[in-house]
């Protein structure tokens, strides 16, 4: 239905219902339900250090970020001391709103009305990383310059104006009239006058990455629950929707988004929340949710999960993603045939410092018993694998003789993806629970990390930290003109193949041609083998020719031809290749170290064409 929905029906679909007949997210407004919550045995934990946190914010209240802690990522590129501020500001919206729903102590409705202040008092809900967004500059330009950039919406701001929205709603007939006036007031300046009153479109609305997702959900939230006239809806909504059909189209015909898994959940978390409002709202008559397209998206994460809480993390995500069972939950309703996640990948009770997902992840969680809870792992077949063609992506997963689960993935693509690694012929290789041919992933959000002059020098985004070749001294280049072609896919029993042509991936002169082939072989009663096979075609002898390979355990040359990364053991001709191993201490967002290793075999001689092949065998 998003792709189909007409402003017609949306109005007519809102006309329909009015607000005071509908409740809206009905779950948080009950309070046995909350109750029921708070005597889970999951959740104890989790209850009793809210509570010991709401006493610690009430005998140390958060502080309003300072100028200086404003303007620190302007002169350095640092956010982290920022957010550490801010984290601790809005802890006391997140501590007190969820307090408040499940009992009326006086205390908990003062700290929710202390942190409802504060957070109003904010001179800006957009952070520093953020400020000057609709700049094509940026994020330069924005530092130097007379007067302060102008109000814009961002991934926080947006999720702030929801979160102030709802709680208001469910529990402001509790609170002093004047803050929810004050809450109303900031929403409508800050979220709806800069994005329903202005006709220049937002930054965000023009891309296809989560941010249309995170932002226009949010907002589209924030009027479902503020707005009473039918009519203006419709009109607000409507904007909405047209930025959430610019999201999916980021998602390929096979349902998967270059941005893997990890913002996979980060962006159609929330359009899943707003879909479930806007339903609640008009009475049934609208479900975002129902069409097939939405059904390939939702199933995407399953391909993506390994084992052991390891998952394909192309791109900016760490390896290990704990996934949100509310929000499975919740879509299983509409896709019945959608598998909760194994319980190593489930949140249980882990949760982020947001009322938005927390109360989803808890009412949502419990609306299903036990029993029918149906897992990904307890229908796993021998081999299950798909190549998403649009995205240029292949995962195979297969289950080993021992009942380990052995992966392969590989992307190609093109070279300004959202999260842009240059990363193009790059692959994972995953036994034993760990992913021993890996993604280093993430790297630390600074400002420098996202100007692509130096951004591709980080090891974490730039081509030499990735599982592909370095020719000539040439890495990979940045943008869409650095691209890879899938000249043949092809599936047997027994066998996968696929084979990209990265001739155009690299800034190398010399170069005329380059392919790359996988044969991912996974006979019955054998373990997996991948064999990776190189031809370069060079318009003259090159200088140098490297093969990277990015290693989550240590590599131990074993012999000649030979060394082994954990349970892998990788054979080659070794007499054409010297070899050595660099360790590669990384540090991830935000500030978490990690060694990898890079594998690095250069070639001996050199000649106008090179053909050269790796065996990687499971052991």
């Amino acid at each position: 239905m998003l792709s189909t929905l007409t402003l017609r029906e949306l109005k007519f679909a809102l006309e329909q219902s009015q607000p005071e007949a509908r409740r809206l997210f009905p779950e948080a407004g009950s309070t046995e339900r909350w109750m029921q919550i708070r005597k889970d045995e999951r959740y104890s934990e989790f209850w009793e250090g809210l509570e010991e946190q709401a006493v610690r914010i009430q005998e140390n209240p958060a502080c309003l970020p300072q100028f200086s802690d404003y303007t620190v990522f302007g002169e350095t590129g640092d956010n982290i001391n920022f957010e550490k501020i801010r984290d601790k500001l809005y802890a006391g919206l997140h501590t007190f709103s969820l307090l408040a729903m499940t009992d009326d102590r006086p205390e908990w409705k003062t700290g929710l009305e202390n942190a409802i202040w504060s957070v109003c008092n904010e001179y800006s809900w957009v952070p520093p990383v953020h400020a000057g967004l609709y700049v094509n500059e940026y994020p330069k330009g924005i530092w130097d310059q007379p007067a302060p950039p102008r109000e814009t919406i961002d991934l926080q701001a947006a999720a702030i104006g929801f979160a102030l929205a709802e709680i208001i709603y469910h529990v402001g007939h509790r609170l002093h009239p004047w803050v929810v006036f004050r809450a109303k007031e900031e929403i409508e300046r800050r979220i709806f006058q800069v994005y329903f009153h202005d006709p220049v479109p937002q930054n965000w609305e023009l891309k296809t990455n989560n941010w249309p997702a995170v932002c226009a959900s949010n907002i589209g939230a924030a009027a479902i629950y503020l707005t009473q006239d039918s009519e203006r809806l419709a009109g607000m909504l409507w904007r909405v929707i047209g930025a959430l059909r610019q999201y999916l189209s980021g998602f390929d015909a096979e349902g998967a988004t270059p941005e893997g898994p990890v913002y996979w959940q980060y962006g159609f978390s929330r359009l899943v929340y707003f879909a479930e409002l806007l339903k609640e709202r008009t009475g049934g008559r609208i479900n975002l949710l129902a069409e097939p397209k939405i059904e390939k998206i939702a199933k995407f994460p399953h391909y993506c999960m390994l084992s052991n809480g390891k998952v394909v993390n192309f791109s900016d995500a760490a390896e290990e993603i704990r996934f949100h069972t509310g929000l499975f939950h919740r879509l299983r309703q509409t896709i019945p045939s959608l598998s909760l996640p194994p319980e190593e990948y489930q949140q249980a009770n882990q949760f982020k410092d947001l009322w938005i997902d927390a109360s989803r992840l808890m009412l949502w969680s419990s609306d299903q018993p036990a029993a029918e809870a149906t897992h990904a792992s307890d229908c796993q077949e021998r081999v299950e694998e798909r190549v998403f063609a649009g995205n240029q992506w292949v995962i195979s997963k297969v289950l080993q003789t021992d009942g380990s689960v052995a992966a392969f993935a590989a992307k190609g693509g093109h070279n300004q993806e959202p999260h842009n690694h240059n990363d193009l012929g790059h692959f994972i290789l995953h036994a034993g629970g760990v992913n021993v041919l890996a993604d280093i992933g993430i790297g630390v959000y600074t400002r420098q990390y996202f100007q692509p002059e130096h951004r591709y020098e980080m090891i974490q985004p730039g081509s030499h930290g990735h599982s592909v070749p370095i020719i000539n001294g040439c890495r990979q280049g940045f943008g869409q003109k650095y691209r890879t072609e899938i000249i043949n896919q092809n599936r047997t029993e027994d066998e996968l193949l696929f084979e990209l042509d990265l001739s155009e991936a690299y800034e190398c002169l010399s170069l005329q041609r380059f392919t790359r082939q996988f044969l991912w072989r996974r006979p019955t009663n054998e373990n997996s083998q991948l064999i990776l096979t190189d031809q370069v075609t060079l318009h003259e002898p090159s200088s140098s020719f490297q093969e990277v390979f990015i290693c989550g355990v240590e590599p131990q040359q074993q012999g000649p031809g030979q060394v082994s990364i954990g349970v892998v053991m990788m054979t080659f001709e070794a007499k054409e290749w010297h070899v050595e191993v660099e360790e590669q201490l990384t540090v991830a967002h935000p500030a978490i170290e990690r060694m990898f290793y890079r594998l690095l075999l250069t070639r001996k001689e050199m000649s106008e064409s090179i053909e050269c092949q790796f065996c990687f065998e499971i052991t």
